[in-house]
């Protein structure tokens, strides 16, 4: 049986120039006792992938495929098969990689039973799956920022239309607190507008609206909570409409990493604004192992009732053949932060396969 996986051979900006995709025999992997085989359903392209690639993430991918890294860190798999140690997982177990590292756009993997969790069986299908821990656990994770948020509070976000801002206007709803959506200016700013507001966002504005009414809103709004997946000037504007005692968290740099924000007497002294950063794996490492579980079990029931609604992704299909390593190349031209230029571009998302998309 074949299997196909994604590699790269040298850190680069330019990720497709760099990547290409290795067939082989995957009946020669034999499993460990503490191992398991696991066939991936489907993994998203996360800004977080593209900085692996480039050589400017900390983490590093843990396995290699001729040599070379294995890419992703995120996705859903089903297992196939497990090592005769492995008490925790059953073939047929939907599971997501607990940590990062563990190379996710590959068809197949063998990888540790200790490296995964376990997702509860649900109606989800793959890609609502691929997305719980990076896409629905920091949108979580970042409203806990602000431990006393409270019904009647204001949230404001920026990169709106991003996988993670449409989960935290759904958290941010769930929690009977109010969000202001920032996007950027658009041709189909009205329909991006109703999109939004169908998710739960109360207000959505434009980067250039924002501008102008900045100062109205921060004096109508009780803002308490800012959160920048931007920086720079984008995330500048989010800091000057939070209310005295509010908390600003940047939790990315898509306007580059090279930008800054200025700490105005107003901000530091007389508003006492709280200025914090979030990374995942960090938050993540407060909770145990049974209370990630609990944790993704929570938000499948989320969606199961339809509190929780996916954001619209472009779907990449993952098919065996000689135009795979064209179609990864081109998906990872569009995620490429050049493209992000680009307004109105969705994330990539792989799915693996026309066997793999039952539902989960």
């Amino acid at each position: 049986m074949s299997a196909q996986t994604v590699t790269f051979r040298k850190h680069s900006n330019n990720p497709s120039d760099v990547v290409r995709v290795i067939e082989y025999d995957s009946r020669q992997t034999e499993l460990g006792p503490e191992e398991v085989c696991i066939q991936f359903l489907a993994a998203p392209i996360n800004p977080q992938d593209l900085l692996v690639i480039a050589g400017k993430y900390p983490v590093q991918p843990a396995q290699q495929c001729e040599g070379e890294p294995i890419p992703g860190y995120d996705g859903v798999a089903r297992v196939e098969r497990i090592g005769s140690a492995v008490t925790n997982l059953q073939p047929g177990d939907q599971v997501i990689p607990r940590q990062h590292g563990l190379g996710t756009w590959r068809s197949q993997a063998v990888v540790p039973a200790s490296s995964l969790l376990q997702v509860p069986s649900s109606h989800l299908d793959s890609v609502s799956a691929a997305l719980l821990k990076m896409g629905c656990g920091p949108a979580y994770l970042l409203l806990q920022s602000r431990q006393d948020l409270r019904p009647g509070d204001w949230v404001v976000l920026n990169a709106a239309t991003g996988v993670i801002a449409q989960m935290v206007i759904q958290f941010a709803r769930l929690r009977g607190c109010h969000s202001l959506s920032i996007i950027r200016d658009r041709d189909d700013v009205d329909s991006t507008r109703k999109q939004l507001l169908a998710l739960g966002a109360d207000l959505v504005v434009t980067e250039t609206e924002l501008a102008a009414q900045g100062p109205v809103l921060a004096a109508q709004k009780r803002i308490v909570l800012a959160l920048d997946a931007v920086f720079g000037s984008s995330g500048a504007r989010l800091a000057g409409l939070l209310t005295t005692g509010g908390t600003y968290v940047n939790y990315g740099s898509l306007g580059g990493a090279t930008e800054s924000i200025g700490l105005t007497q107003e901000l530091i002294f007389w508003k006492q604004i709280k200025f914090k950063h979030f990374r995942l794996s960090q938050a993540l490492a407060h909770f145990s192992q049974s209370q990630q579980e609990d944790l993704m079990t929570w938000f499948c029931r989320l969606f199961e009732t339809g509190s929780l609604r996916t954001p619209a992704v472009d779907r990449v299909s993952w098919e065996t053949g000689p135009s795979l390593e064209a179609t990864v190349k081109q998906a990872l031209q569009t995620a490429a932060p050049r493209a992000k230029q680009q307004v109105g571009v969705r994330k990539q998302v792989f799915v693996f396969g026309p066997g793999n998309q039952r539902p989960i």
